[in-house]
């Protein structure tokens, strides 16, 4: 970002955390630290999660979001129960400065380098020049889930999968799945495929009984 629009994103997350304090009376046993701009991984929890709620109540599928606006709310008591045992675990008394590594271990970040990143035995050999891609065809998906390691959304989603961790989507012609990329979808994919297994799974030992 410029200069100029630091400035306004800092304004606008400012503006907007002081909403999110009193909208949920955070004021109560000091659960936001008045200190929380003098960290900035709060800081960055603060802008994820303004990003996330722009998304959810900006969404035009309101039944959708309403599942995300859960999922939201649930990260949002995470974050601020972990304020005091994580982010600001000694600020109660005063704000205390984190120790900055390079001031601490000046030589530590160069020693971490020359250790470089850590290799198994067992690790795959990496293919030349492959990469991650957003599109895989029909055909490697469907062999994926014949074999187990990727998972549809639930009976009723079957165009929903989930593979190598990401959320996946058939395209409209059916011959390729696209990566999900939203964070917030993928939350809401999360959320909705939990609660439709789990009914699926139900309807399946009612239909045993």
């Amino acid at each position: 970002m410029t200069a100029d629009e630091q400035v306004a994103e800092w304004k606008a997350l400012v503006e907007w955390v002081v909403w999110i304090h009193d909208l949920y009376e955070l004021s109560r046993e000091e659960r936001l630290p008045l200190c929380w701009p003098q960290h900035p991984g709060l800081v960055e929890e603060f802008r994820s999660l303004k990003a996330w709620r722009n998304a959810i109540y900006n969404s035009p599928d309101a039944a959708a979001a309403a599942h995300t606006a859960r999922s939201w709310h649930g990260e949002l008591r995470q974050t601020i129960a972990a304020i005091t045992s994580f982010w600001a675990p000694t600020c109660r008394a005063g704000h205390k400065d984190a120790t900055v590594l390079s001031e601490a271990h000046p030589d530590l970040a160069e020693r971490w380098q020359r250790v470089g990143p850590p290799l198994m035995n067992s690790s795959p050999t990496a293919e030349p020049g492959a990469a991650i891609s957003d599109e895989i065809s029909d055909q490697d998906m469907t062999t994926a889930l014949k074999a187990g390691h990727a998972q549809p959304h639930s009976r009723s989603m079957p165009y929903y999968t989930r593979l190598d961790g990401t959320w996946w989507t058939r395209s409209t012609d059916g011959t390729t799945w696209l990566r999900c990329t939203d964070p917030a979808h993928h939350a809401q994919l999360d959320d909705t495929s939990a609660r439709m297994r789990a009914a699926d799974t139900a309807r399946d030992q009612l239909d045993h009984q």
